[in-house]
């Protein structure tokens, strides 16, 4: 109301406008001129002026009506496509080119970097519709309804300074960092391998850790960092190895080799809400594929680890081309 009367400098152009008795309009702009504690206009003449104090109000009420006006455009690209909560780190280029032939309820979903902890909040509050949760070595199964394990899992790889590209494996056995025959009581002569901080369950799970000492890994190799900076300054500047996916390989310009013996590899968890059910979604092949592409993911039933070789190398003698 006061908006109108402003821009025809008349109550009774304003009412016409806004299809109102002129009464209600007075009274609005009353009520609102009480509300401030000044006179917004100067009704002692013939045309109504704004005052000084109705000058200066006039930007601000123009800026609170364009933000109302654009809560349903807000809400119109809200509904445009299914937005999904993804803890796990996302390549803009993959994302980009995964996304651009699928739809989830008739648009192009969006996905957007979310921190575990806060995925089942912003679900319960309708602010994204689902979640992929990309879980640390050792972590817990799911107790919550909404989540569910899914069949698939994001390798961890072997990223250092001393490797060339991405090409080929690399053994456990060759982290031992020591020819073989070696004492096992020379840890300072044995390779750091440094952990990130989410993938800590390492250290407790036994059908993860059993298959590294079998090949020679001994546990006072493990090094759980501080932060992903703390792990990756250590890669840089002590020439040690780092467990952590390819997408954080490659975010840091890290060489890295895949493992070909053992499997270590972090869970995916999805998270459904009422408005999208997201597992079922996946069963769409290109659906599957695609936030397969997006997250670094593949089937836990496509293994790539192959059988235990005898033959040792160590990396750091033999570098693979």
């Amino acid at each position: 109301m006061f908006r109108a009367v402003a821009e025809h400098e008349s109550f009774t152009r304003a009412a016409d406008e806004l299809s109102l008795a002129q009464p209600p309009i007075s009274r609005g702009v009353a009520d609102l001129e009480k509300h401030l504690g000044v006179r917004l206009f100067d009704r002692s003449r013939r045309r109504i002026r704004l005052t000084a104090a109705g000058r200066a109000v006039l930007p601000d009420v123009l800026e609170i009506l364009r933000r109302i006006d654009g809560l349903a455009e807000a809400a119109g690209r809200r509904e445009e496509g299914t937005l999904i909560g993804v803890h796990g780190q996302l390549d803009p280029a993959v994302l980009v080119a995964a996304t651009r032939d699928i739809r989830l309820g008739g648009a192009v979903p969006r996905f957007l970097p979310t921190e575990s902890a806060a995925l089942d909040d912003l679900i319960e509050s309708g602010d994204v519709d689902a979640g992929l949760d990309v879980r640390g070595l050792g972590s817990a199964l799911p107790t919550q309804r909404r989540r569910q394990s899914s069949d698939l899992v994001v390798d961890l790889v072997v990223a250092s300074t001393r490797f060339s590209g991405t090409e080929g494996t690399i053994g456990a056995a060759d982290l031992r960092g020591m020819p073989p025959g070696m004492g096992f009581g020379r840890l300072a002569d044995r390779e750091t391998i440094a952990i990130l901080p989410e993938d800590a369950g390492l250290l407790h799970d036994s059908g993860l850790l059993t298959p590294l000492v079998a090949r020679g890994i001994h546990l006072g190799q493990l090094r759980v960092t501080d932060s992903e900076f703390d792990a990756v300054t250590h890669v840089f500047a002590h020439g040690s190895v780092l467990l952590c996916t390819a997408m954080t390989a490659r975010a840091h310009s890290l060489p890295y080799r895949g493992l070909r013996d053992v499997e270590l590899a972090r869970r995916v968890e999805v998270i459904g809400s009422g408005s999208c059910d997201l597992l079922d979604e996946m069963e769409s092949p290109e659906v599957r594929s695609a936030i397969a592409a997006i997250i670094g993911a593949r089937s836990q039933e496509l293994s790539a680890v192959a059988p235990v070789r005898d033959a040792y190398a160590d990396e750091r003698l033999y570098p693979r081309p």
